[in-house]
């Protein structure tokens, strides 16, 4: 992962902001399929224009500090309802003689979950073919970095366990704040994100999907998601910062065939998703 761009000079960017952009890079390349990042420069800057929305987390205090997850397209900001035209704009592709990535098609109605973290935003796309998610980076309203990445679903009808983690942002390089997106089975009743020092922040849960911003910026190398059923139980735990193919059991289908990670004598029967 050495050969990450680096942001380019005519960014002007503070060796701060560099590094948090290029540790935004390393994050998001921990999703599975082909991560591709791009990145853009905005000739105006975007009104940042903040509306408060039903079942909507949102500050205005400062940029930095603003929060927002939204679990469906009702529930999209302005700032994120751009986020989703520049997402789709980035996957589009181009007449530059470059291969081009093999990105499942997605539109503005297949947005499942939107995460905004101060300048970090985060789109989820689910359909039945597959998934996109989509990160960027902010600076004073202007698009600075962004990537783009997905599949098609292996085995769309069920999922390595009780849940499987789609997308990731963290302003560290394993730490720091995060945002977390994902899918879910109907098992979970709730899903709660240990930080690693005590802290915990609970994720928001809908038609088999999960949300989650983490409520502060310390969040350690050794968090784990923890998923609990309705009577309260713990039902599986897993490190988050780990690859997106790296699981803590192999799973099996009804048949008995290993899906997901490496047989064993330990696999678990994954878990239907029945959005």
């Amino acid at each position: 992962m050495n050969d990450l761009p680096k942001p380019p000079a005519e960014r002007d960017l503070p060796p701060a902001g560099a590094a948090r952009i290029r540790a935004q890079l390393l994050s998001t390349a921990r999703a599975p399929g082909p991560r591709v990042p791009r990145r853009l420069l905005v000739a105006a800057a975007a009104a940042l224009t903040l509306i408060a929305a039903a079942a909507v987390t949102l500050e205005v205090r400062h940029e930095d500090r603003t929060r927002i997850l939204a679990m469906n397209t009702a529930e999209l900001d302005p700032s994120l309802r751009r986020a989703v035209r520049n997402c789709l704009e980035e996957m589009k592709p181009r007449d530059d003689g470059a291969p081009q990535p093999a990105f499942v098609p997605v539109s503005p109605a297949d947005v499942t979950i939107a995460s905004r973290r101060g300048p970090w935003i985060a789109v989820l796309f689910l359909t039945r073919d597959g998934y996109m998610a989509c990160e960027m980076y902010l600076k004073f309203g202007r698009l600075q970095s962004s990537s783009v990445g997905g599949e098609a679903w292996p085995h769309r009808d069920w999922l390595p366990g009780p849940v499987q983690r789609l997308s990731l942002i963290s302003t560290e390089v394993d730490g720091g704040s995060v945002s977390v997106l994902g899918r879910v089975s109907a098992r979970v009743d709730r899903l709660v994100l240990e930080h690693g020092n005590g802290r915990t922040t609970t994720a928001r849960l809908h038609n088999g999907a999960f949300g989650l911003i983490s409520r502060t910026d310390d969040v350690r190398e050794d968090a784990q998601l923890v998923s609990y059923d309705a009577a309260g139980h713990e039902i599986d735990r897993r490190l988050l910062f780990q690859y997106s193919e790296q699981f803590p059991h192999c799973y099996t289908d009804p048949a008995g065939k290993v899906i997901y990670g490496e047989p064993g004598p330990d696999c678990l029967p994954a878990d239907p998703w029945t959005r």
